[in-house]
């Protein structure tokens, strides 16, 4: 019997760990050519996704600031084609530390508060968890205690021994299986 899958990724961490391993690769790659719902759909096979949701830090505009400008157009460019592939964005904050590093704010209570109500909620089985952040590890035991299952997503290099520990299974992705989902390969 197929279960009732959804995916949750973490979209900045995702975007680091999908950079690392396209470098790999031959050819440059970017998320805006990626086809996360192939992706998704893939992942859950021989499963039903019902949904996916993405959670990013939301770039603000600073004037007078090209990259800041650059970046918010790149990120709005993003969240179009999530919108296109009917995937639900869920935006947390972005903050600019005193050394000039951005640092995302609120996004993986997000994604947690989200799995956890959702399984509640009975809307899912089975969750897929693409992201390496530790901080998830009580979201994934409560997910548990709800009597659903959680698959983490990761790769190789950099893989969370805390979320592969917590999670039912685990998936660590190759960089020949994810090529096939950019538009340009």
């Amino acid at each position: 019997m197929r279960k009732k899958a959804f995916v949750f990724i973490d979209g900045n961490n995702f975007y680091f760990k999908l950079k690392e391993l396209t470098s790999k690769l031959n050819g440059k790659f970017s998320l805006l050519s990626f086809n996360f719902r192939k992706f998704a759909e893939w992942l859950v096979e021989p499963n039903e996704l019902i949904k996916i949701h993405y959670y990013v830090g939301a770039i603000k505009r600073q004037s007078n600031n090209e990259k800041s400008e650059k970046m918010y157009a790149d990120q709005q460019k993003l969240i179009g084609k999530l919108q296109q592939q009917k995937i639900f964005i869920t935006l947390g904050q972005l903050i600019r530390h005193p050394d000039k590093t951005y640092h995302e704010k609120g996004v993986d209570v997000r994604l947690a508060v989200e799995m956890i109500r959702f399984a509640r909620e009975d809307k899912y089985d089975q969750a897929y968890l693409v992201s390496s952040d530790t901080d998830l590890v009580a979201a994934i035991e409560e997910v548990q205690a709800l009597g659903k299952t959680v698959q983490y997503v990761g790769i190789p290099k950099g893989q969370s021994f805390g979320l592969s520990k917590a999670a039912d299974d685990v998936r660590l992705l190759r960089p020949e299986e994810i090529k096939q989902f950019f538009l340009n390969h």
